[in-house]
This record gives C-alpha cells, structure tokens and sequence, in this order.
C-alpha cells in the first residue's frame, strides 16, 4: 500500500503546482491586459526617446513645438508615447501629436490618431476639443471638393466610417445625433436604400425625442418604398413599407410630411392588394385545368382565402369588389362540384 501512497502524494503535489502556475499565470494575463496599448506602428515610425525621464521628453517636445521644428516635434510625441504609456505625460504628448499632424495638413491621419487618444487615453484629455476636432475633420471630408477632368463632386460616403466612430465614442455626445442623421441622408442620397432604412431607424429609436425624429421616421418610410419598388418581386419588402409608414401616420397624424406618405401608403397597398388578386386567379386558373379533383378542391380553397384577404386588409381598393364577385363565383362552382 506505501508504493500507492506515494503515487497519491506525488500526483496531488503534482496538481497543486499546476493550479498555483495557472493562477499566477491569470494573474499575469491579467496585469498584461491591463496595460496600457501602444500604438501599432511601422518599424520606420519607432523613434527613441532623447531625455530620460518623461517629463524631460515632454519639454523637449514642447521646446521643438514653440521652435517649428513640426516633424522633430511629432517624432518626440511617439517617442514619449512608445517609450512611457502608462505616464502621466502619455496623453499629453499624444494631444500634442494629433495637433501637430493637424498643422502638417494630415488631417485623416490626425483623425485616426485622435481615435487612439479616445480609445488608449480615457478620461486623460479635454473630450468636448477632441471630439469637435474629429468632427471638423470627418466633416471636412464630407463636404470637401473633387474634381475630375474638371467635374467637381463631393464624396460623403467616404466620411461615413468616421461619423460613425464618433457616434460610438458618445451616442449622447452633442453631435451624436446630427451625424446619425447624416449617415442615413447621405445613404438615401447614394440610392443604398437598406442601409439608409437601418441608420433611420437607429435615430428614430435612440433619438426619439429630438426634433428630427419625425423627419427620421419618414426619411425610414420614403426608403422603404423606394427600396419596395427596386424589388417588385419581393413580397415582403412592401408589406414592411406599409407597416413603417403606418406607423409614421399613427405617431405623427398631423405631420406637414403626412400627405406625402398616405401617397405612397395608397400606391403600396394598390400594388398589395393587386398581388393577392393576381396570385388567387392564379389558383383559379390552377382549379380549372386540373384533372385531379382533390386538386381542384385545395386550389379553389385557396384562391377564396386570397379574395378574402383583398377585402379583409384592402376594402377600398379597385379589386376589393371583383373579389366579392369571385368569391361568389367559387362558391357557385364548389356547391356544384362539392
């Protein structure tokens, strides 16, 4: 029995090393995921710090600044950065950078640096500058000139990723609303109907208090129809243009938009209902030149319950009274052949 006694001992030392191993090495993926991140740069960009203290480097960078020695400048800011991320002179120097690249004209350089300020530095900088400064830069870009061969346009879905990384950087913040707005008008714009329902969306349902909501809501309906039209075949693209610009009508009855959207509410169910008409004289025209009668039977069943739907869900539609004569028509014919 001592031999197994051993082994027991042994095999129990054995598990108790390895749990103390696995704690600490939690511990030290814990402290590592604490750290502070760096920033991802390319091997050119790895620039030693001169002083040896990141106070010291600070006031080289300061010193470089008020001199005009930009590029000098900047290079020190991702020194200190790289060299002391956890200082309290990190954010300080990375402000200093972005501003800096802002000087240079590197503005979506700068825009993504400031992202990292955002995401690296929380709390550690003056978040109503940076955030105004992103959006000088996102909107800079989104209203900004082009040409080609002497056309001038403007490309302000290019702006998109950058009004939407501010929006998640503060969806309460002061613009938050404004750029969520801008996204889905500048979707519509680019005739990217689904995607232009889905940003309308978001702002009718996180922004429903602001005083663009109903014109959010609507710009969700205009869409849908629109987006109902470039795919005539699609059943259910139409049935929810129906359901959200219904529902625009009951929250905002007395809406200057209302008119417009009772409009495209009537052209919509026109189209619905003549959909269910065509598809149960389809089933008629099935009944009829089948030689099965149980086929005739389900078939005639079927296009009764369509006919129903069209007066049922479209009583005033032109084909709300042909219905009723169908129905009566079916019903004639299944009492003969029951």
């Amino acid at each position: 029995m001592q031999p197994w006694n051993h082994i027991l001992r042994v095999g129990l030392a054995g598990l108790l090393l390895v749990a103390l191993m696995g704690g600490g090495w939690a511990a030290e993926d814990k402290k590592e995921e604490t750290k502070q991140a760096r920033h991802d740069l390319g091997w050119w960009e790895h620039y030693r710090p001169v002083e040896a203290t990141p106070a010291t480097q600070l006031a080289w960078v300061n010193e470089l600044k008020d001199a005009g020695h930009t590029i000098r400048a900047s290079k020190a800011c991702l020194a200190l950065v790289n060299a002391w991320p956890e200082s309290p002179q990190a954010p300080v120097a990375q402000l200093t950078y972005c501003r800096l690249l802002e000087q240079r004209g590197k503005p979506a350089k700068a825009f993504e640096e400031y992202q990292f300020l955002v995401e690296a530095f929380a709390g550690f900088f003056p978040y109503d500058e940076v955030m105004d400064r992103m959006y000088a830069i996102a909107d800079g870009m989104a209203t900004r000139d082009r040409y080609f061969l002497f056309i001038k346009f403007k490309t302000p879905e290019e702006a998109i990723p950058l009004f939407e990384k501010l929006i998640r950087n503060g969806t309460q913040w002061k613009r938050a609303a404004e750029l969520q707005f801008r996204i889905a008008r500048i979707y519509e714009k680019t005739k990217q109907y689904d995607l232009a329902i889905e940003a309308y969306g978001t702002y009718h349902q996180r922004y429903s208090m602001s005083p663009l909501a109903e014109q959010a809501l609507f710009g969700q309906g205009r869409c849908c129809y629109e987006y109902s039209r470039e795919n005539p075949v699609a059943l259910d693209l139409r049935e929810n243009a129906v359901a959200v610009l219904q529902g625009f009508l009951d929250w905002y009855p007395y809406s200057d938009m209302a008119a417009e959207a009772r409009t495209y509410l009537a052209e919509l169910q026109r189209d619905l209902a003549g959909g269910l008409y065509g598809q149960a004289a389809l089933y008629e025209k099935t009944a009829r030149f089948t030689s099965d009668k149980q086929e005739c039977r389900d078939s005639l069943v079927a296009a009764r319950i369509c006919y129903e739907r069209v007066i049922d869900e479209f009583p005033h539609s032109e084909w709300a009274e042909q219905a009723h004569v169908r129905i009566a028509e079916i019903n004639q014919q299944r009492g003969k052949n029951p």
